[in-house]
């Protein structure tokens, strides 16, 4: 269970006890069994620092028994998720993982075998993300996986459904597939939403872009080119196209109030570039009012 290699084409989801990790594994067994899949609930509990180990030992701790302890309530911890996961879904196969370092690092880990890796949002807000770091962040700009952040939602959406965002730049191809695939599987509307920047209108607040306005025809055909080999793969899938003006993670934020899952493309920038254009993915996780599912586009880096 420890540092054991899990089978690959898994749903991994982290689990740390909270109630956001509780709708991520509600998330991620439900995908899991629609995808007829195995699930791999997981943990990772860092061991004290070196300070906190000298303490310990000072007062007869042992290191064995720190990590003991830790593997004992990590298990228990899975073992229950697993009963939940189970209960819901009878017969679904499940594995567990246990990683005794930091949660970001055990999934990114657990990543290079999955088909996706789910987990909960805290809402922890950019300052404190950004001083404390995020999971959900790290996993969403480096996991080789598709990623999938839940959010609980009060009440159904309408029109609801998962709307993929297309942005005609190279990291649309997985994340397309991934949208389609979870559409279908979950009997859900697909919207494909284009989001373009026309400085005229947006300065007069004309943000959005009716289906029947005019003098758009060749970015309606680009859109439906995106997604036309999708929509005869998945013929049971409801697509709607979508046009959009102004700032991409703007206008998908304000999208999210209105969805069940956003999905969107992503291809890892060297550090500075990050830091000087940042990265609508990122962006999307810590604001959306949805569940986000980032999809790592590979390529080369710019």
């Amino acid at each position: 269970m420890e540092d054991r290699q899990i089978p690959t084409g898994t749903v991994v989801v982290g689990i740390d006890g909270s109630p956001s990790s509780d709708q991520a594994l509600t998330w991620a067994a439900d995908e899991a069994a629609l995808e007829r899949r195995v699930l791999v609930v997981a943990h990772a509990a860092p061991p004290p620092s070196a300070t906190g180990r000298a303490w310990l030992a000072s007062v007869g701790v042992t290191q064995h028994q720190i990590l003991q302890q830790l593997r004992d309530e990590s298990r228990a911890l899975l073992d229950r998720a697993q009963d939940q996961a189970v209960a819901a879904h009878p017969g679904l196969e499940v594995d567990q993982a246990i990683r005794l370092t930091d949660p970001r690092e055990a999934l990114l880990e657990l990543a290079q075998y999955a088909h996706l890796v789910v987990v909960g949002s805290r809402g922890l807000g950019p300052v404190r993300s950004l001083l404390l770091g995020s999971v959900s962040l790290a996993l969403a700009k480096h996991s080789t996986a598709p990623v999938v952040v839940t959010r609980h939602l009060d009440q159904p959406r309408s029109p609801g459904g998962v709307l993929v965002a297309v942005s005609h730049d190279g990291t649309d191809r997985r994340a397309l597939e991934f949208a389609f695939e979870v559409a279908d599987a979950r009997e859900l509307p697909l919207t494909a939403l284009h989001c373009f920047w026309d400085m005229n209108k947006v300065s007069q607040g004309a943000v959005d872009v009716p289906d029947d306005e005019p003098g758009l025809d060749e970015e309606r055909a680009r859109l439906r080119d995106a997604v036309r080999h999708l929509e005869e793969r998945y013929p049971d899938v409801p697509v709607h196209l979508q046009l959009t003006r102004g700032f991409v993670d703007a206008r998908l934020v304000v999208a999210s109030e209105r969805a069940d899952l956003i999905v969107v493309g992503h291809q890892p920038k060297p550090l500075l570039n990050e830091i000087v254009y940042g990265s609508v993915a990122p962006e999307i996780v810590e604001h959306s009012q949805c569940s986000v599912a980032v999809v790592t586009q590979p390529g080369p880096m710019p």
